[in-house]
């Protein structure tokens, strides 16, 4: 099944990949020695699949933006885990859910997030939502499971975009959704206000966050 439809921004770079055991001989051309040794340390097989995809699209996605290589990208680790390109100008984010993966760039800040919907205990929306969000979520026309990944992507979007990722609780960042036009208002831990879009199927949601012009 297709990623569900999502609203991408003009100025975000935007690449979705699926594993394919085809490619895989050409993929492991794309990655650093690096890259290859972690992608080899995995012990589950779907997380090196998602892992390869990822790295791949991000890899290829930079690689004709920046008119080099993909193997050649300069691509580095945070102190925080989040990916780098140095001297690209650009702010990257990447996701990946069983063998699908969607990486995205730009100028303004932004973060991206993709899972699989599966059965999940409804109290988990519970855990997710912070007070103020429960009474507006008991008022949309969505399944529990759909309200659960769709507030769970756009949270964990919101603090990719962020830098802190989930070592704050999702509880910290508050949403406004409208359903409709599929796009949310958030705030994050520290404050600030973030643009955030959303889609969801009966197999995937997605989410981006990036930061607001002006």
């Amino acid at each position: 099944m297709p990623l569900p439809d999502i609203h991408i921004p003009s100025d975000v770079l935007f690449r979705t990949l699926v594993f394919s055991a085809e490619e895989t001989r050409d993929w492991m051309n794309i990655l650093t020695d690096e890259e290859i040794s972690r992608r080899a340390g995995m012990k589950n097989e779907q997380r090196r699949h998602g892992f390869t995809a990822g790295r791949v699209a991000l890899r290829t996605l930079l690689g004709e933006r920046l008119g080099q290589a993909p193997a050649h990208v300069n691509l580095i680790v945070g102190p925080t885990g989040r990916l780098a390109c140095p001297d690209s100008g650009l702010y990257l984010s990447l996701a990946h859910s069983g063998e699908v993966a969607v990486a995205a760039a730009s100028h303004r800040n932004v973060g991206i997030d993709l899972e699989h919907v599966r059965d999940k205990p409804a109290s988990l929306l519970d855990y997710i939502l912070a007070d103020e969000e429960k009474e507006q979520m008991t008022l949309m026309p969505i399944h529990p499971t759909e309200a659960l990944f769709m507030c769970w992507t756009l949270k964990e979007a919101v603090l990719k975009a962020n830098g802190t990722g989930l070592r704050k609780s999702p509880r910290k960042v508050r949403l406004s959704i409208d359903l409709p036009s599929a796009k949310a208002g958030a705030i994050d831990p520290m404050e600030k206000v973030w643009d955030a879009f959303f889609g969801i199927n009966d197999e995937y949601a997605i989410a981006l966050a990036i930061d607001p012009i002006g």
